[in-house]
């Protein structure tokens, strides 16, 4: 349940983006320095915002690789699209302002230094963000990328226009306006309120990407897109929302422009995407001179097929048998890391059980072995695997702290006292109750086999402390069930950027924008810390806060932290991943911005 499901904040997964990279107080409108300096402390929290170049490599000739989904959609900004799988083909074609990088086994947003002459936070009130694009950066029309891409996303994501275009408006909303100059490669953006997550917005670090502005002209019929407002007629067309929500479903070659290092060749929007070097692409010549992307969604089958060198690299689903068998392959270089995504335990909290009893709760919390769960499902993977202790940072992200240590650690006695001391009493068949109540409960999860296991673990070890878990397992209950919050307790996934605002989605109370709190879990305190992160162009603040707000909720514990899931990708030991100075390194991998492939251009033969 990871890459082929949907992630933007309207889907499931996708709500559960959180925020990384430096986030500074920025530059005060007068033209200071010194203390209000963006470039402050490279790689520190409050630092500068690194710049990423691409590096000059090698050609490496022809590569094909596999995938479990493949490609089908150029827009991948709209719900009725919005795809991981769609990733493989647009971080190739489509221009980011910030792109994620692994540097020093953490996640880190860095400024598209080919894309980008330079991102300014140039006032703090109001918040004012300046864009310049680079004056090489062209489509491959030839059309410049700059401020109408940007204008573009300002207009179809405010807060009226959102919905009639099928986007979701999360920070783009809270943009007052854009203002073009430079022969438009300029953009300064001027916020109603602070954005902290700035960053994420035209990029993917957050889930979003650039799209041709002038392409949009001509399909919507606007002679000149930066003259349009919200409010103007000519937007909400059926002509103006079809150029945008139509016009770009699969890869018509008219509209499906690249303004990256790849263009895309030819794509059947399932088995086989091509990606071939865009002639028109200013930076950096790409590693390889073409890259075949074919789906294979059985992992043992794609496995062979690298023994075989048939394919040069291949991405399937994190599968321990599988792992181990590439493993003891020396001509096969394993990629497993932990990744955005972490599975967790939450319970209902509108059900008296819960709501009533937080000793319940507690008991769980305190029974459940979180460890035995990760050696029986994650080790084989990953061995540096770990219990998770953050539910809004992943151990590999600045910000992280541990506020779960001591939970889940299968302390059946300790659950057991939990119990008694709030006045439940052991029955005859082995399950406490108090009252009427009785300390058992269904978890729901989606038919998964991994899931499955983890249920075994959970009410084995619970039903040793008299607390009675039942399968729940549904192939649609992530569908039918989670989001309507028809269920007891919940076990599944969410998969994050390293934007993280719109994990404030998850947990903030129903009436305070938790659309995503399918648990119906409410803290005022928890509110007012997200809401103030939300806004606080402060990282080390920010983080702050967002910690408070992890502490709360492992306090209230309301959810479970299991384990973060690991990626898992493999190549020919032969492919590697150039840096500057030529030297290569290990293929890594970004599950937020289309997987092992996220950097290709900078592979080359080892």
């Amino acid at each position: 349940m990871r890459r082929s499901k949907a992630i933007s904040a309207i889907a499931l997964f996708a709500s559960a983006s959180l925020v990384l990279g430096a986030c500074s107080s920025g530059t005060d409108s007068s033209g200071g320095s010194g203390a209000n300096q963006q470039d402050a402390k490279p790689r520190e929290i409050g630092g500068e915002d690194k710049v990423y170049k691409r590096p000059t490599v090698p050609d490496m000739g022809e590569i094909t690789t596999v995938t479990e989904e493949n490609s089908h959609d150029y827009n991948n900004l709209i719900g009725v699209t919005n795809s991981a799988a769609n990733l493989v083909a647009t971080v190739a074609v489509q221009p980011s302002v910030y792109i994620g990088v692994v540097e020093g086994g953490q996640f880190e947003q860095q400024i598209d230094g080919d894309l980008m002459e330079s991102v300014k936070v140039t006032s703090k009130e109001p918040q004012t963000i300046e864009y310049k694009f680079q004056k090489a950066a062209v489509w491959q029309d030839g059309a410049p990328i700059g401020c109408k891409d940007i204008y573009l996303q300002f207009l179809v994501r405010g807060k009226d226009t959102g919905k009639k275009f099928d986007s979701s408006t999360a920070g783009y909303e809270d943009i007052k306006e854009v203002k073009c100059s430079d022969d438009l490669k300029t953009a300064t953006v001027i916020f109603e309120k602070p954005y902290a997550d700035y960053r994420g917005l035209f990029s993917y670090t957050g889930n979003n990407s650039i799209l041709p502005g002038h392409i949009w002209e001509k399909n919507a019929g606007v002679a000149d897109i930066t003259k349009l407002t919200r409010t103007s007629p000519e937007l909400t067309t059926d002509k103006a929302i079809k150029a945008y929500t139509e016009a770009w479903l699969g890869f018509k070659p008219e509209n499906a422009i690249s303004g990256g290092p790849f263009k895309i060749q030819s794509a059947d929007g399932r088995d086989e995407l091509v990606l071939v070097r865009n002639e028109k692409y200013w930076g950096p010549k790409t590693g390889p001179s073409k890259v075949t992307v074919r789906t294979n969604t059985n992992s043992q089958s794609a496995s062979q097929q690298l023994q075989n060198k048939e394919v040069q690299s291949i991405d399937t689903q994190a599968d321990g048998p599988t792992a181990i068998q590439l493993k003891s392959i020396p001509t096969i270089k394993l990629l497993a890391q932990g990744g955005q995504t972490y599975e967790h335990i939450d319970f209902n909290m509108s059900r008296p059980l819960f709501k009533d009893n937080p000793e319940i709760r507690k008991a769980v919390a305190t029974c459940i072995d979180r460890q035995a769960i990760v050696d029986n499902l994650i080790k084989d993977i990953d061995p540096n695997a770990k219990p998770l202790g953050n539910v809004l940072f992943m151990p590999n992200e600045v910000g992280y702290e541990d506020h779960y240590a001591g939970v889940g650690e299968g302390k059946v006695a300790d659950a057991k006292k939990l119990l008694e001391d709030a006045g439940w009493k052991l029955g005859a068949d082995g399950v406490y109750t108090k009252g009427a109540t009785r300390a058992e409960f269904t978890l729901g999860y989606k038919t998964l086999d991994r899931r499955h296991k983890t249920w075994q673990l959970v009410s084995q070890k619970c039903k040793e402390a008299g607390i009675q878990i039942n399968s729940g397992q549904k192939d649609k209950f992530n569908d039918d069930d989670l989001t309507v919050s028809a269920f007891d307790a919940a076990l599944f996934a969410w998969v994050g950027a390293l934007s993280k605002s719109s994990s404030s989605e998850n947990y903030l109370s129903k009436d305070k924008g938790g659309t995503a709190n399918y648990n119906l879990y409410s803290n005022s305190q928890v509110d007012t810390l997200l809401q103030q992160a939300n806004s606080n162009l402060d990282f080390a603040a920010r983080t702050k806060q967002i910690n408070e707000a992890d502490k709360l909720m492992a306090a209230d514990l309301h959810t479970i932290p299991l384990f973060q899931l690991p990626d898992m990708a493999a190549t020919d030991a032969s492919i590697g991943v150039c840096d500057a100075s030529g030297k290569p390194g290990d293929v890594t991998y970004l599950n937020f911005q289309g997987g092992q492939t996220w950097n290709m251009w900078a592979w080359c033969k080892r």
